[in-house]
């Protein structure tokens, strides 16, 4: 009796003990995967680039464009959305690129029984008949093989079939057709068929636009109409901040009545984003909503109305999606419109600096987005947060590398410190810290 005595106390002891030991297993004490850098200027200038030369507004008769993505170009587009959401930036993460295989490299900070220890992981996926599978998860020394992960995709799936954020995902990656994978490169084609493109963009609106945040658009799209009514008949153009001051009077009044300051100044960019470019409100909120309709008017700073849409543009950008984005997009439109349109533009590029400062600034704390109201209804001129202009500078694709030879180029950099040191200097931004 004392031999089985002692052999399912030893049992009983190997499974309670399972746990911890599994534990032990899945975490480390130190990360496998090196912190992503910050983004630098070749990171961004390369993500710019595949942003123009995969523009599909360049598309002709077909609705499907190839993407051909280098390891290094996929891990600059990782290390950007990683540094773009504060949800992520805790990670870090870097891929690997195999034959028919794309690894997925995880670190991640937890805390387990009061100690600070990482969770390493590996996400194996494998590329067949155009379809992407995560067919293996390793976490630290255990691995989870494909039958079992084809028991917990399963799972999930019918678990998440409603989530939002789940559809948005499935939705998403039925746009991509990857096409191979090698140690190379990747290449996906992307498919922007009228239906897959409508599922996209209504999934992407039901997630990013709440019913609350809705009710805020139609709130200040209400009071934009009235602004704009209410100003003489003849008027043809107002200035951006004969807009601003109204608008953020009602943000601060809403604020002192217990709403989010931040959310209340991402809605009035969005409003006014959508205002400058003529973009359907009911775009982001549903063709459904009953809504205002703001009077038509130029709105200019310095008499230019491209200069009041990108200043609000790049805010509302920096609002919602950071400041990073906003600076990304600043660049890639004005590389853009050297090639295909009007021409590359420093006084542009100011302009949406300066607005993706200001988003930055109305939804960086709620302490900030407070102040942020304060200053902005009593608005004396533009030039509180936006450097003089001056005339337009557009320069063609030919003129700017003659002049620049590159954007890596030490004059190019040069011109932008100043550009970005004249915004800093600006009397609205010394009411914030660093």
């Amino acid at each position: 009796m004392k031999i089985f005595d002692n052999f399912f106390s030893s049992l009983f002891l190997c499974i309670t003990s399972l746990p911890i030991i599994l534990l032990l297993l899945m975490f480390a004490k130190e990360p496998t995967v090196a912190p992503n850098p910050a983004l630098d200027l070749e990171q961004v200038n390369r993500i710019q680039q595949l942003l123009i030369d995969n523009d599909p507004r360049q598309l002709l008769a077909s609705d499907y464009q190839e993407v051909r993505l280098t390891q290094d170009e996929l891990n600059a587009l990782v290390t950007y959305l990683r540094n773009s959401d504060p949800a992520l930036s805790v990670l870090n993460i870097t891929t690997l690129l195999a034959e028919n295989t794309a690894i997925v490299l995880l670190s991640i900070p937890v805390s387990v029984l009061g100690m600070q220890p990482w969770l390493n992981l590996s996400l194996h996926f494998v590329q067949n008949d155009g379809v992407l599978t995560l067919e293996q998860v390793d976490a630290g020394s255990i691995s989870l093989p494909s039958p079992i992960m084809k028991a917990l995709r399963q799972s999930v799936s019918s678990r998440l079939a409603q989530d939002e954020n789940f559809q948005l995902l499935t939705s998403f990656m039925a746009s991509l057709h990857f096409q191979s994978i090698t140690e190379e490169r990747m290449v996906i084609l992307l498919d922007w068929q009228e239906e897959n493109r409508r599922l996209l963009e209504d999934q992407a609106r039901q997630v990013f636009v709440s019913a609350r945040e809705a009710e805020r658009l139609l709130f200040f799209q209400s009071k934009l109409a009235d602004i704009t009514a209410n100003l003489p008949a003849e008027i043809k153009s107002v200035a951006l901040n004969e807009l601003l001051r109204p608008l953020f009077i009602f943000a601060s009044l809403n604020t002192a009545g217990g709403a989010s300051a931040i959310a209340e100044n991402r809605a009035i960019f969005i409003v006014l984003s959508a205002y400058l470019t003529d973009l359907e409100l009911s775009q982001l909120i549903g063709n459904d909503a009953t809504m205002a309709s703001p009077r038509k008017l130029d709105v200019v700073i310095e008499r230019r109305e491209d200069l009041a849409r990108h200043v609000v543009s790049s805010a509302a950008i920096a609002a919602s999606a950071g400041a990073t984005m906003a600076e990304l997009l600043s660049v890639y439109k004005e590389v853009h419109d050297s090639r295909y349109r009007t021409g590359f533009s420093f006084t542009d590029i100011a302009a949406n600096l300066s607005g993706a400062m200001l988003g930055t600034l109305s939804s960086r704390s709620e302490d900030d987005a407070r102040r942020f109201q304060e200053l902005m209804t009593t608005l004396d001129t533009e030039l509180d947060y936006l450097p003089a202009l001056g005339t337009y500078d557009g320069m063609t694709e030919e003129e700017f590398l003659e002049r620049y030879d590159s954007r890596e180029s030490e004059q190019y950099l040069q011109r932008l410190q100043e550009i970005t040191d004249s915004i800093n200097a600006r009397p609205f931004y010394q009411n914030f810290a660093n």
